[in-house]
């Protein structure tokens, strides 16, 4: 005896009480943030906030294409599955396949791209934090101040440090 199939997709995971599709489940992966706690971890204004709140709009754009694609697959397999059972008087040739098989490359050309974009989101997002936790660097100025006090004297051209060459406005052609 054999056991039927499941007839649809799996349900969303969820997490603390709430569905977690694919983009929540992506940058909670990735960066180990949930998107719903994004808004409270950036409370002030500044490039973090701004990308937290791109990063979440991406989330929700793939959470929402990964909602669509598994209605449109539920509802795919429902009436590929009344076909396989015999009931097929409301089936116009060749129509629910092309039909379903449409929908369902769109949907999934889409979904891949928007897992394209919330993957580069999750990498800027990283980058700047990255750049906001990392102690400050000196400025360039400082640096070479600094360079510069630490090194011997480099003699000037034309002579040494002991003999330095006399400056009158004009350029003087070394004798021979």
């Amino acid at each position: 005896m054999t056991t039927r199939p499941k007839a649809g997709p799996d349900p969303a995971a969820t997490i603390d009480g709430r569905p977690a599709f694919a983009g929540r489940l992506f940058v909670l992966e990735r960066l180990g943030i949930d998107t719903w706690d994004l808004h409270r971890l950036h409370p002030d204004p500044g490039e973090l906030r701004t990308l937290g709140l791109h990063l979440d709009n991406m989330a929700r754009e793939l959470d929402n294409l990964d909602q669509e694609l598994r209605r449109t697959a539920a509802g795919a397999i429902e009436r590929l599955t009344k076909i396989r059972a015999g009931d097929h008087l409301d089936v116009q040739p060749h129509g629910v396949l092309r039909v379903l098989g449409s929908d369902l490359e769109t949907l999934g050309a889409r979904y891949h791209l928007a897992a394209e974009h919330l993957g580069q989101a999750v990498l800027q997002y990283r980058k700047a934090a990255e750049r906001a936790t990392a102690p400050p660097k000196p400025p360039r100025a400082t640096a070479a101040r600094s360079r510069a006090s630490t090194t011997a004297p480099v003699p000037a051209l034309g002579g040494t440090a002991a003999t330095p060459v006399p400056t009158t406005g004009r350029a003087q052609v070394p004798r021979r």
